[in-house]
């Protein structure tokens, strides 16, 4: 085979991969990043999302020590795949100085609608740090 037709077939591969979308968010690391800011009419804006499958992405309150705490205060549905300028809306407008959590979940239930009990988190054994930020 030659190095030209390995290179088209390689440029079609991506192109194919590309146009589903699925593929590439299947092979996706999941990962959403926000930074700090003010509250909106009780929404807040993740700048960035990346979600590998059909899911949520959910927000947290933070405990004392700075821990997601164990009740969402929001949560949007996304298809899977990359998305920017999310708006969640909260259920309570947090105070000033506030650390909410971002965290993702996968559809596993297949019923519309965020359920903590029946849909898989992503990271299950602690959330990355940068998906924190701060209510300014």
């Amino acid at each position: 085979m030659s190095t030209t037709f390995k290179t088209q077939m390689r440029a079609a591969a991506l192109a194919t991969a590309f146009v589903t979308g699925s593929t590439i968010a299947a092979h996706a690391v999941p990962s959403v990043l926000a930074f700090d800011q003010k509250v909106q009419g009780n929404e807040v804006t993740l700048d960035y999302v990346m979600l590998p499958t059909d899911g949520y992405v959910v927000i947290y309150g933070a405990d004392k020590d700075g821990k997601p705490m164990k009740d969402p205060l929001g949560h949007a549905e996304l298809k899977a795949g990359d998305h920017r300028a999310i708006k969640v809306k909260l259920g309570s407008t947090p105070q000033s100085g506030a650390t909410l959590w971002a965290s993702l979940y996968t559809d596993k239930d297949g019923k519309p609608g965020f359920d903590k009990g029946g849909d898989a988190p992503i990271w299950s054994e602690g959330l990355p740090l940068v998906n924190r930020f701060i209510v300014k």
